[in-house]
C-alpha cells in the first residue's frame, strides 16, 4: 500500500514547499515498448525490467522472488521459453541475446552477440533454434542450446516481433506494420499490410470519407490456432490543424490516431477487427492457454482490458469503428470486459500463467498483479524489490489526451512514425525524431517556430491535443527524459566505402550545415524545397525513411535524385556520379 500511496502522490505533482523545485529528479525509466513477460511452464513469472536493467524470477504460488538479476546498460526486452525451459531474453541496448537456466533460476548460460537492437524473439521448436528480429533489418537464428548463430538474414529495417509459422517465420515491421513471410530458405515469400479502412474526418468545417492506414504495430502474437493478431494503430489520413483541439481529426472527436487490431489467417488477406479494447498505445496482448480470452494493455489510459477471444471474428467496417471495449460488457458470460484500474502506474506487459492466470507488469511500483481466471475479483498484488520509479516526463509522454492521442503515438519510443501529415496553412510535414540529443537542437519543428521544449509542450500537447496544461513537473522533466535517449544504431557498412562517403559529405559542402556532434547547426536553411526549414541532424538518419519534410524521398539515395532534394542549393551533388553517391549514401547510414 505504502508503493502505491507514493506512486499516487508523485503522479499528482504534489509538493511540500511554497514554490516548486527548480531542478527535477534525475531522469527514470525508458519508452515502453511493452511484451517484456512471459510465464513459465512452471509457473514462475519472469519480467524483463528494462527502467532497471534487471531481469526477476517470481514463484506465482509463493510469490517469492527467485531470483534479481542485473544486466546494466541492456535494457532487455522481448523473451523466450524454448523446450528445455531455458529463458532467451533480448537486450535492445546490449545488442544481444542472454539465456537463463530456467524461469525459476538467475543462472546464466550464455550471452550472445546478434545485432545493435533486437527486439522480437521467438522459439521454433522443430528445428531448436531462437529467432531474433532486429531494428536495422537482421533476422538472426541461434541455437537454443547455445553457440552461435546459424543463420544470418538482413531484411528491410525496421523488424520488430518474429513469430514461428510451421516452417516459415511471420516477422513484422514496426512503422509500417507491414508483415512479412521468411520462408524456411531464407528467402520473403509474402508481404502484407493491415487493410486500410474508411473514416470520417473533419476538413474545412464539413464532414468528408477519409482513408486510416495502417501503421505502428506494437505486438504481434500467435493464436493457438496459427493466427496471427496484430495490435497497432492507424493514421487517419485527415487534414489537422495548429488550433486548440486541431489534433481532433477522426469522427468529429477523436484524433488522427487510432488503436486497430488486424488478424491474418493462412491463405486469406489480413481482415480488420472491430476495436475491442479502446485507448492508445496497446503494447502488448496476450491469448489464454486455453484460448478463450485475450487481455490487452494499453499504456495511454493505463487499463488492461480481457474479453472472448471470440470478438476478433467482428470485422471493422463502420466509417467510425467499434470501440470502447469488450462487447458484452464486465458482466457478459464468461467476458471480465474492460477492467478498472488497477491504480499501480502504466501496465507495460501482459502474460498468462498456465492455469489461464492473467499476470500484469506495473514497473513504476514495481509490482505484478494476478488476476484469477482474467477477473479483477480475488487478483493479488506481488510487490518486487526495488524503489518507486516515476518521471513526470515519461508519464506526460506516454499519456493519453482527452483525443485518445499520446506523444507517442506519433513518436513511439521515442522517434518517429514515419508519417507525413496535412496541416492547414503549412503543407505536409514528415514526423520529426525526438531520439539523439533533443535538448541541443532547439528550436523545434520544421520551420523552426517552437523556440523550447515549454513552448513546444503548451502548444502542441496542452493546445492541439487536447491535453489540458501541462505542470511545472513536467516541463522540467520531459527535456531531460528524451535527451536520454539514443539516436537509432547506424547500418553496418563496409569501411572503405564509408571512408570515401565521408571525403564525398565534404566535398559536396554538405558539412556546412551538417555540422558538430550532432550533424546540424540548428539552423533554419533554404535549400530549394520551397522555403526555410530546420537543418535536422543526421545522428541515425538511416533509420528515418522517407526523408525531407514533406517525405518526398522514400529511400536516401532518392534523397539524391530529381524534384525532391532542392538540387545543388542542397549541397554540391548534382555532377557526382552513381559510385559517389552510393559512397555518400554509406557514409550517411553510418551516422
Amino acid at each position: 500500500m505504502m508503493k502505491t500511496a507514493l506512486l499516487l502522490v508523485t503522479v499528482i505533482g504534489c509538493s511540500s514547499g511554497d514554490e516548486p523545485s527548480s531542478t527535477p529528479p534525475p531522469p527514470w525509466g525508458v519508452p515502453i515498448t511493452g511484451g517484456t513477460l512471459l510465464v513459465s511452464r512452471d509457473q514462475a513469472a519472469v519480467v524483463s525490467d528494462p527502467d532497471r536493467d534487471r531481469v526477476l524470477m517470481v514463484d506465482l504460488a509463493t510469490q517469492a522472488v527467485l531470483a534479481e538479476v542485473a544486466l546494466p546498460n541492456d535494457e532487455p526486452g522481448r523473451l523466450v521459453e524454448d523446450a528445455a525451459g531455458r529463458i532467451h531474453v533480448a537486450l535492445r541496448r546490449g545488442g544481444g541475446v542472454v539465456t537463463f537456466a530456467s524461469g525459476r533460476s538467475g543462472e546464466i548460460l550464455y550471452r550472445r552477440a546478434t545485432c545493435p537492437e533486437p527486439r522480437g524473439l521467438a522459439y521454433d521448436a522443430a528445428t531448436d533454434l531462437v529467432h531474433v528480429a532486429c531494428t536495422g533489418g537482421e533476422l538472426v537464428s541461434l541455437p537454443a542450446s547455445g553457440g552461435g548463430a546459424v543463420r544470418s538474414l538482413r531484411l528491410d529495417r525496421d523488424l520488430r516481433d518474429v513469430i514461428v509459422s510451421g516452417a516459415n517465420l511471420t516477422v513484422t515491421r514496426f512503422r509500417t506494420s507491414e508483415v512479412l513471410t521468411v520462408s524456411a530458405q531464407g528467402t520473403v515469400a509474402s508481404r502484407a499490410v493491415p487493410p486500410t479502412l474508411q473514416r470520417i474526418g473533419i476538413s474545412f468545417g464539413g464532414s468528408n470519407l477519409v482513408p486510416a492506414y495502417p501503421t505502428v504495430a506494437w505486438r504481434t502474437i500467435a493464436l493457438p490456432d496459427n493466427r496471427v493478431l496484430v495490435a497497432h494503430q492507424r493514421q487517419v489520413n485527415t487534414q489537422l490543424r495548429a488550433e486548440k483541439g486541431g489534433y481532433g481529426a477522426s469522427c468529429g472527436s477523436g484524433g488522427p490516431v487510432e488503436t486497430a487490431f488486424t488478424l491474418l489467417e493462412p491463405g486469406q488477406s489480413p481482415a480488420a477487427i472491430a476495436p475491442f479494447a479502446s485507448g492508445a498505445l496497446p503494447v502488448d496482448i496476450a491469448v489464454s492457454p486455453n484460448g478463450q480470452q485475450l487481455a490487452v494493455a494499453t499504456a495511454g489510459n493505463g487499463l488492461v482490458q480481457v474479453g472472448p477471444i471470440g470478438t476478433i471474428y467482428s470485422r471493422d467496417m463502420d466509417h467510425c469503428g467499434r470501440t470502447g471495449g469488450f462487447p458484452g460488457g464486465p458482466t457478459a458470460p464468461g467476458n471480465p470486459g474492460a477492467q478498472p484500474s488497477d491504480q499501480l502506474g502504466t501496465p507495460t506487459s501482459v502474460a498468462y500463467a498456465p492455469n489461464n492466470d492473467l499476470v500484469i507488469f506495473y514497473p513504476e511500483v514495481p509490482a505484478l498483479v494476478v488476476r484469477p481466471g482474467g477477473y479483477v475479483t480475488g487478483s493479488k498484488t506481488i510487490v518486487l524489490p526495488g524503489e518507486l520509479g516515476y518521471d513526470a516526463g515519461r508519464a506526460l509522454f506516454h499519456g493519453q489526451t482527452a483525443i485518445g492521442l499520446a506523444c507517442a503515438s506519433c513518436h513511439p519510443e521515442g522517434r518517429e512514425d514515419g508519417l507525413v501529415w496535412e496541416f492547414e496553412g503549412f503543407g505536409r510535414r514528415r514526423t520529426q525524431s525526438l531520439a539523439g540529443g533533443i535538448l541541443e537542437r532547439g528550436p523545434y519543428h520544421w520551420v523552426g517556430d517552437m523556440k523550447d521544449l515549454g513552448v513546444l509542450m503548451d502548444d502542441v500537447f496542452a493546445n492541439r491535443m487536447s491535453g489540458g496544461q501541462v505542470n511545472h513537473s513536467q516541463k522540467v522533466s520531459l527535456g531531460p527524459w528524451l535527451n536520454r535517449l539514443p539516436a537509432p544504431a547506424p547500418v553496418a557498412a563496409e569501411p572503405t566505402a564509408v571512408e570515401r562517403g565521408r571525403d564525398v559529405f565534404a566535398a559536396a559542402q554538405c558539412g556546412t550545415c551538417h555540422n558538430g556532434a550532432l550533424f546540424t547547426n540548428n539552423q533554419l536553411v533554404d535549400v530549394g524545397t520551397g522555403g526555410k526549414f530546420k537543418v535536422p541532424s543526421l545522428l541515425g538518419v538511416a533509420a528515418r525513411a522517407p526523408f525531407m519534410h514533406t517525405g518526398c524521398a522514400a529511400t536516401l539515395r532518392a534523397r539524391f535524385g530529381a524534384g525532391c532534394g532542392g538540387g545543388d542549393k542542397h549541397g554540391l551533388t548534382s555532377t557526382l556520379t552513381q559510385a559517389q553517391l552510393d559512397d555518400l549514401v554509406a557514409f550517411l547510414e553510418s551516422l
